[in-house]
């Protein structure tokens, strides 16, 4: 994970090395007129799930996600935000007349802080946050019968990107997280699974 968080950060680093040079600062506003002010955005992408050894055949499927935040100061932000994701898996022998593949949709909603590091019109930050996640399991056990338990539990992530300002009010930008998720379905799956991943997103933020 180490690994793929540097070569996530200097990724980042060169793309706003890149970008930076071709928005003027009167276009999209110092670091200092971006404190004090509220914004609201969303994104999607993809997801890579957690190896799990009690789940055969794993597959991830897309995620996507809503947040809000305030700039308190040049370097420091704080959001509140949803995630949604999924993957599927083939349906273990612990569950009785299990047909196909099991679906396995998480959710939930966190707190995060930001650190920021400003550059010109490109805002590069880390940061890491605290949340409630409900995981629901799902599969097919014949008859029109199903499966459908769910599971609430406190996960932590922790994140880096890059927001790009292409207006004062207006920036795009690429993140990556990664989340750490336990939970469990004893006795349709045995022992702690972790339901978490990593996630590399695409996002649009308004700016007020």
């Amino acid at each position: 994970m180490k690994t793929t968080i540097q070569r996530t950060l200097v990724a980042l680093a060169a793309l706003a090395g890149m970008c930076a040079p071709g928005i003027g600062l009167a276009q999209a506003g110092s670091a200092e007129s971006r404190i004090g002010h509220w914004y609201i955005g969303g994104g999607f992408g993809v997801y890579s799930e957690e190896d799990n050894a009690q789940l055969a055949n794993q597959d991830a499927g897309a995620a996507v996600y809503f947040s809000g935040g305030y700039r308190a100061s040049p370097n420091i932000a704080i959001e509140a935000d949803a995630l949604l994701w999924n993957q599927d898996f083939t349906a273990p022998a612990t569950i009785p007349n299990a047909q196909g593949r099991a679906d396995l949709v998480s959710t939930g909603v966190s707190a995060v802080i930001k650190f920021i590091a400003p550059l010109g019109a490109v805002d590069l930050y880390a940061g890491g946050g605290l949340g409630f996640y409900a995981t629901n399991l799902n599969v097919e056990v014949g008859s029109g019968a199903e499966i459908d338990e769910t599971e609430t539990d406190l996960g932590y992530q922790l994140l880096a990107g890059a927001d790009i300002y292409v207006s004062r009010k207006l920036s795009v930008g690429l993140e990556y997280r990664w989340l750490d998720l336990g939970t469990s379905f004893n006795p349709y799956v045995t022992g702690e699974i972790d339901a978490g991943g990593q996630f590399f997103l695409m996002n649009v933020r308004g700016h007020f």
